[in-house]
C-alpha cells in the first residue's frame, strides 16, 4: 500500500507531462485578415478553396496536398504530379463556383484528415466572417492570405511558408517572384510612354470575339507591359467582354496576343490567321499576332490571375521590347517550370508549346499595311454589322 502514493505520483507527472505535449501541438497563427487561427504544429494536409490557392500551394509541392478544388484535365496532368491526380474535390467557398459544403469537408476531415483549408486573392469584407462560419460548422481551420497584385506575391509566399512551417522554401519562392516583379517594373521604367499597343484576344467564334479590356483585374501585367487599347472591361469574366470586327478595325492594336485554345490546340490562333477579314489588319499581315499557352499546366496570361501568370512578363517582355527584356527566354521559361511546377521541361518540349509564341514574321522590318487594305477591312466589318441589324 505504501507504493501506491508513488504510483500515483507518476501518474500525475505523466498526465503533466502529456498536457504540455498536447498544448504544443497546436500554434496560433494570424492570418491576413487578422484572424487568429489554432494551427496543427506540423501542417501537412491542406484543402485548396479555390483555383488561386490551388496554384500558389502547389509553388511548395504537392506533398502538401489533402484534397484538390477542382480535377485537372488530361493536358494539365501532364504537368502535375501523379500523387494528387485524383485526390478528393471539395471545391471553393467563393466566386461563381461555390460548391464547399460544411457536410463533406467533416465527412473528409474524419476520413483523411485535413489540417487546414486554404483561401487566396482579395481580401473582401464578406470573406471572413464566412470563414468563421464555416470554421465553427466543421472544426476546420481556415485561412485567408492576401495575392490580389503583383505586390503581394512575394509577401503571400512568405506568408504561406509560415503557415506550413516551410520559411526556408517560402523565402526562396519570395526572392524569385519579387526578382521577376522588380526586374519588370525597373525595365518598364526604361521603356516610359514608348509601350506598343495590344489587344488580347480570348476567344473567337466568327465574327464575335472576347477580348479583356483595360483595367480588368485579369490585365494587371497587360496593362503595365503595354498599351491594351481594348476599352475599359466590364465584365469581370476571364473570358471578357465581346466586341465585333468593326471594333477591332478601329483599335487597331500593333500586337495581338490571342489564348490558346487548349494544350497544344490552336483554334483561336487559326481561326485569325487564316481570316480574310483579320487578314487586313497590319498586326495579322505583319505577323505581330502571337498565341499566349493554355493548360500547361495554367494559362501563362492568368485566368485566374495567380503568381504563375509572372511567366507572361518573362515571356511578353522579352517577345514586345528584347533590347530592354534582354536575355534567353527559353532558359527563363525553363528554370520558371522547375520552380513553380517542380518540372523538367525540354527545349523540345517548349518549343511545341511555344509553336506560335514567336510570331510568324519580323516586326522590327515591318511596314504599315496598306491603306487600301485596311479600308477594305473596315468596309468588310461595317457589312457585316448591317448584316446583323
Amino acid at each position: 500500500m505504501r507504493k501506491l502514493p508513488a504510483v500515483f505520483l507518476t501518474l500525475l507527472i505523466l498526465t503533466a507531462f502529456c498536457g504540455v505535449g498536447a498544448a504544443e501541438e497546436t500554434r496560433t497563427f494570424v492570418d491576413d485578415f487578422g484572424r487568429e487561427v489554432e494551427l496543427p504544429a506540423v501542417v501537412d494536409s491542406v484543402a485548396p478553396s479555390g483555383s488561386l490557392a490551388q496554384i500558389v500551394l502547389y509553388s511548395f509541392g504537392p506533398e502538401n496536398f489533402a484534397t484538390i478544388f477542382s480535377a485537372f484535365s488530361d493536358e494539365q496532368k501532364h504537368f502535375i504530379d501523379e500523387s494528387i491526380h485524383n485526390l478528393p474535390v471539395t471545391g471553393s467557398m467563393f466566386g461563381s463556383k461555390m460548391t464547399m459544403n460544411a457536410e463533406e469537408i467533416m465527412a473528409l476531415d474524419k476520413k483523411i484528415g485535413i489540417d487546414v483549408i486554404i483561401d487566396l486573392g482579395e481580401a473582401k469584407e464578406k470573406i471572413a466572417p464566412q470563414m468563421d462560419e464555416m470554421q465553427e460548422k466543421t472544426n476546420v481551420p481556415f485561412v485567408f492570405i492576401t495575392q490580389n497584385t503583383l505586390d503581394d506575391v512575394a509577401q503571400s509566399y512568405l506568408t504561406l511558408g509560415e503557415m506550413l512551417g516551410q520559411e526556408e522554401r517560402g523565402q526562396e519562392l519570395a526572392d524569385y517572384t519579387g526578382g521577376i516583379v522588380k526586374m519588370y517594373q525597373e525595365n518598364m521604367e526604361k521603356i516610359g510612354d514608348d509601350k506598343v499597343s495590344v489587344i488580347y484576344v480570348t476567344e473567337v467564334d466568327g465574327n464575335a470575339v472576347c477580348m479583356l479590356g483595360h483595367n480588368s483585374y485579369h490585365t494587371e501585367i497587360l496593362d503595365g507591359i503595354a498599351n491594351n487599347v481594348a476599352p475599359e472591361a466590364v465584365s469581370g469574366s476571364g473570358l471578357g467582354d465581346q466586341y465585333t470586327m468593326e471594333d477591332i478595325f478601329q483599335m487597331n492594336p500593333d500586337y495581338i496576343i490571342v489564348a490558346g485554345s487548349g494544350y497544344l490546340e490552336h483554334d483561336n490562333y487559326e481561326a485569325i490567321m487564316s481570316s480574310d477579314m483579320w487578314n487586313t489588319l497590319p498586326a495579322v499581315k505583319e505577323g505581330r499576332v502571337y498565341e499566349a499557352p493554355y493548360e500547361c499546366p495554367w494559362a501563362w496570361m492568368g485566368n485566374p490571375p495567380a503568381s504563375h501568370r509572372l511567366i507572361s512578363i518573362l515571356w511578353l517582355g522579352n517577345l514586345l521590347y528584347p533590347e530592354v527584356f534582354d536575355y534567353d527566354v527559353e532558359e527563363k521559361l525553363i528554370e520558371f517550370y522547375d520552380v513553380f511546377y517542380h518540372y523538367d521541361m525540354t527545349e523540345e518540349e517548349l518549343g511545341e508549346i511555344m509553336v506560335y509564341s514567336k510570331g510568324t514574321a519580323e516586326s522590327a522590318a515591318a511596314s504599315p499595311a496598306p491603306v487600301a487594305g485596311l479600308l477594305a477591312g473596315l468596309a468588310a466589318a461595317g457589312l457585316f454589322v448591317l448584316r446583323r441589324k
